[in-house]
């Protein structure tokens, strides 16, 4: 029972609004107008049936290539999406790889630089070696008595 009372008063409502839309002069002119196309074009399809059927496929042609691109458009980027998938591992074992290589480099210069700097050491234990920390304050001065000899030979 309440659903006969749904759908009258669902089909009043849409008269009462179709009425109400009739009041502008506007509408009710584009309403004549569409309907008199309509009844244009229901008369010569009725006369005209062939016509109609090809039409008919055309469309339906239409939907059907319409239909294939999307599916081919989707097999493409689905086959793409699984490409990518398989990638991300991939790419993230060759990214660990590039880390722990980087990390070897790091590692080989800091021991590098440790050889060379007692090497360095070895080699030159005075206080003077430019490599040592302590050794801004001693080069000043023996840049200085350089200096002070170099002035006195050329007097």
């Amino acid at each position: 029972m309440s659903q006969n009372k749904l759908m009258t008063g669902i089909v009043v409502g849409a008269a009462v609004g179709a009425l109400v839309s009739l009041l502008d002069r506007n509408t009710r002119e584009d309403v004549v107008d569409k309907s008199k196309r309509a009844s244009d074009n229901a008369k010569y399809y009725a006369s005209n049936k062939d016509e109609l059927k090809s039409a008919f496929k055309e469309q339906a042609e239409r939907a059907q290539n319409l239909y294939a691109r999307i599916s081919e458009d989707a097999a493409y980027v689905g086959g793409k999406v699984e490409q990518v998938r398989k990638l991300v591992p991939e790419v993230k074992e060759v990214a660990q790889d590039a880390r722990g290589a980087v990390m070897e480099t790091k590692e080989a210069v800091v021991e590098s630089k440790d050889d060379v700097l007692s090497a360095v050491k070895e080699d030159n234990p005075s206080p003077s070696s430019s490599l040592t920390d302590d050794s801004s304050s001693d080069n000043s001065n023996n840049s200085n008595n350089s200096n002070n000899s170099y002035n006195q030979n050329r007097n």
